[in-house]
């Protein structure tokens, strides 16, 4: 049963007489997919824009983090489960997947990277389309083969099917929330509050 759009956590796969259970449940993607994203923009909007491109240790920033996590979102969430479409540039400019993809190098130079908002709306718009296909599309679609015809990118060490793909999506997500954490303590901000957030209201899902 599922309660105001809350998925119950034994949602893991969908039962059809007559076919294998898929591995892969839709709305348990779907709803994980969101409330990642919700945690992840708490912790973004704690770090002001103004100190986006410090390095505190000289490994990396939060911007970075955020572009990548647009870029990983389009690969993870579009590419490897629908391939290339036209148009897809509007939605990701061409320049993230040397700025913030797989073996990209971090600059300190603010002026080599988009500003703070447009790296939150590139973020926010391959977001909104993979809900948006997601939602779209036939549950069997889950258990299809990723595409793999971008020459970069032959196979994935983690998953060999599509709804894989989109699991590993909200995964990786929470991989740089904790970085991004991480970063915001080293630039002197006190821990995040929790338990006192949460009898105050703020709500995290």
């Amino acid at each position: 049963m599922v309660v105001s759009g809350i998925v119950p956590q034994t949602a893991v796969g969908i039962s059809i007489p007559g076919k294998a259970m898929s591995e892969f449940s839709k709305p348990r993607i779907i709803y994980n997919l969101e409330r990642t994203r919700v945690l992840s923009l708490q912790m973004i909007e704690r770090v002001p824009h103004e100190q986006w491109f410090e390095m505190p240790t000289g490994v990396t920033h939060v911007a970075w983090h955020v572009g990548h996590m647009a870029i990983a979102g389009y690969f993870l969430g579009l590419l490897l489960v629908r391939g290339a479409h036209d148009g897809d540039e509007e939605l990701i400019p061409g320049e993230y997947r040397d700025l913030f993809g797989y073996g990209s190098q971090v600059s300190a130079d603010a002026a080599d990277y988009p500003s703070p908002s447009d790296l939150l709306s590139v973020l926010a718009s391959v977001h909104e389309q993979t809900l948006t296909e997601t939602r779209a599309m036939p549950d069997e679609v889950l258990d299809e083969s990723v595409v793999f015809d971008d020459p970069q990118f032959d196979h994935h060490p983690i998953f060999d099917l599509k709804g894989g793909s989109l699991e590993w999506l909200a995964f990786h997500e929470h991989i740089h929330i904790g970085s991004i954490g991480l970063l915001r303590r080293e630039l002197g901000a006190a821990p995040v509050e929790y338990l006192e957030e949460s009898r105050a209201g703020t709500k995290f899902v």
